[in-house]
């Protein structure tokens, strides 16, 4: 049904987002000013389907962990076992509709793009130095950095040697290496040595963390639907997926904090500060404004959030109707950077979604972070804590929130 429904492409001007939901400047730069709304409808499409894309890739590393968490974790057949069999089975079905939804896309465009692309849990949070995506490898290889890992944890003290190499080898090799605990190594070790070492509650938690950054966005991306003629199958898959990943959202957390609870103290800490480390990679990643985020990928950095901006532009411009609007895309982003920027969030618009999203995301990480009792490092952080801090503390979300 899906698929015959799409067959018919992108028909009309009805958007597939919130077109503010973008970070695309609409409001302020002349270019896209000057796209019509058959335009604007395709480039929410482009963009619907690149989001998606990250969501789906994201959840294909869902299909490994969960059923080795379950595997490894719960006696077969028990509540918990079967509840991360069904959210497995879920999932299959989400990345399905995802991949239909942007081949046809791709069809009507004439992009090329593959639909392969890094996730939330192989390390693609906030910034990413492209040196990092360059080494991200899809395929599975028990290569000798895995073998180390593995027998380093068998160790007394193991997990607290592994963090401080971690720690020493920097962000690149930390996400290979929770990438592997989280995914293949509780396949290689014993139901006993998975749940002492609480891998299940590592991989819940980090999950959770994960949804956090997904539903901040895909909560708002259908914003005032009386305000908007959104396409009707596309707000019927967002708000389908909505759905389900409510409950994922509280299997994540109450499954994976008992079983955090219940390993050693050792691997609690250890499970404590690599949780700690990806939630203030998240915050540092997500409390930036648009400028900031661009003078950061202008430097090297690759930014999912810039990067998808760029891929939607991408997309559109191979379509049709964008024939008479080419357009640089590097100059295009060069441009905004020169723009002058008021460092406020207004409460309209792109302003008032991303106070939103920035609330939203700071009221779930700080019921993690007190669940598990420990502080974010001030020195990581900066003024992107000041932000979390005082959007907390904000009352109401009609006024000027100004950053620090």
């Amino acid at each position: 049904m899906l698929g015959r429904r799409y067959s018919q492409g992108i028909v009309g001007d009805a958007l597939y987002a919130n077109p503010n939901i973008m970070p695309l400047p609409l409001r302020r730069c002349e270019y896209l000013k000057s796209l019509n709304p058959r335009q604007i409808a395709i480039l929410t499409a482009c963009y619907f389907v690149n989001f998606y894309k990250l969501v789906a890739n994201s959840e294909s590393q869902t299909l490994i962990s969960n059923m080795a968490a379950a595997d490894k974790s719960f006696e077969p057949y028990s509540d918990e076992y079967m509840i991360l069999h069904q959210e497995t089975s879920e999932e299959m079905d989400h990345i399905w509709t995802f991949r239909t939804v942007y081949s046809m896309v791709c069809r009507e465009t004439g992009s090329k793009e593959s639909f392969d692309a890094p996730g939330f849990f192989r390390g693609k949070v906030g910034f990413i130095p492209r040196a990092d995506e360059q080494a991200i490898d899809t395929q599975f290889n028990l290569t000798e950095e895995c073998t180390h890992i593995l027998e380093l944890i068998r160790q007394p003290g193991g997990l607290q040697a592994l963090l401080e190499e971690m720690m020493r080898k920097g962000r690149g090799y930390r996400y290979r290496t929770l990438h592997f605990l989280m995914g293949d190594a509780p396949r290689l070790l014993s139901p006993s040595e998975v749940q002492s070492l609480g891998l299940g509650g590592l991989w819940l938690l980090i999950r959770f963390v994960s949804n956090v950054e997904l539903k901040q966005a895909e909560a708002y991306l259908f914003e005032n639907p009386e305000l908007y003629n959104y396409e009707p199958l596309a707000f019927k898959i967002n708000e389908g997926h909505l759905h389900d990943e409510a409950r994922h959202y509280t299997t994540s957390f109450d499954i994976g904090l008992a079983l955090y609870k219940a390993a050693t103290s050792e691997a609690q800490q250890f499970i404590r500060e690599l949780v700690r480390l990806t939630m203030e990679d998240y915050i540092n990643g997500t409390f930036l404004h648009f400028p900031e985020m661009l003078e950061r990928s202008m430097h090297g950095d690759l930014c999912t959030v810039i990067g998808l901006g760029h891929q939607t532009l991408e997309m559109a411009l191979c379509h049709p109707e964008f024939a008479d609007k080419q357009v640089d895309i590097d100059g295009l982003f060069t441009s905004w950077q020169e723009m002058e920027w008021q460092y406020v969030l207004p409460p309209f618009g792109p302003g008032l979604l991303t106070q939103k999203r920035w609330r939203y995301i700071a009221q779930q990480f700080e019921r993690a972070r007190e669940a598990m009792g420990f502080d974010y490092n001030e020195a990581n952080l900066d003024n992107r804590l000041q932000r979390y801090q005082n959007i907390l503390a904000l009352k109401n979300l009609n006024e000027v929130f100004s950053l620090a």
